[in-house]
């Protein structure tokens, strides 16, 4: 009877968590096991974490410099347009302050973009995906300043002043071509690893899942029979009561 009604507590308690291994007595092999499951599935969560963390910096390198490919352009627009001879002095000068005011702007984005307040231009690190040492995708990205894409002295004070500097402008618009294609090399990376580790997430689940989760048709049918022989037991017990009631009658009779 006692052992019927632990059976039941079990069953229901395996139904009520879905997992057949709610302690070490259900199976202490299969609870170790379950547990170093659980723990991957931990470390694999936080390494996809991580890569999608590195991801995001990318993502935000990547559209800083298509902001400064735009000015790129047009600054390359305005020093066509000063190295022009039609193009008067007064004309060229007030070319020459927004190429300035351009090249401020594109200093202001190397030095103000930034993640979780770490500048992401002129830096590298390595996103750590899983516990082995091979697990890392490394990150880097350029500088992003006037100095590094080779914009230094550019201006637009004379005809030639504006040739030369168009053929800077065009060389720092090829610059960060190559720098949002190593990005982008970069984040195929990332995708990829990322992908991976879902595919072991899933894996590996489905292996503990495997150990540990309660076959819930296999459990209401041993609901059923225990509950079933529970109440044989109590009949059992109070036929036995009623005898035992009625032998002592007879005796005393």
């Amino acid at each position: 009877m006692n052992q019927a009604q632990e059976n039941i507590r079990r069953t229901l308690e395996r139904l009520a968590t879905g997992r057949r291994i709610n302690q070490a007595s259900d199976d202490a092999a299969g609870l170790q096991i379950s547990n170093n499951l659980r723990a991957d599935i931990r470390v694999l969560n936080q390494g996809q974490r991580n890569a999608s963390t590195a991801f995001g910096i990318t993502q935000i390198a990547d559209q800083t410099l298509g902001d400064a490919g735009g000015l790129l352009e047009r600054a390359g627009e305005i020093a066509l347009q000063a190295a022009s001879g039609t193009t008067s002095a007064a004309g060229r000068d007030a070319l020459n302050a927004e190429l300035q005011e351009i090249f401020g702007q594109l200093d202001s984005l190397g030095q103000n973009t930034n993640f979780d307040g770490e500048a992401i231009f002129g830096g590298s690190f390595s996103a750590r995906t899983g516990e082995s040492d091979s697990e890392l995708v490394d990150v880097n990205v350029d500088n992003l300043s006037t100095a590094d894409l080779g914009l230094a002295g550019a201006n637009l004070s004379t005809a030639t002043d504006a040739s030369n500097a168009l053929d800077q402008i065009q060389g720092a618009i090829s610059q960060l071509s190559s720098s949002r294609g190593e990005i982008g090399a970069t984040q195929q990376r990332l995708t990829s690893t990322i992908e991976a580790i879902q595919a072991r997430v899933i894996s590996t689940q489905e292996a503990e899942s495997q150990i540990a989760d309660a076959d819930v048709a296999e459990e209401v049918v041993n609901l059923t029979k225990f509950r079933i022989l529970a109440e044989s037991g109590v009949s059992a017990i109070a036929q036995g009561n009623q005898l035992n009631a009625q032998t002592i009658t007879s005796l005393l009779a």
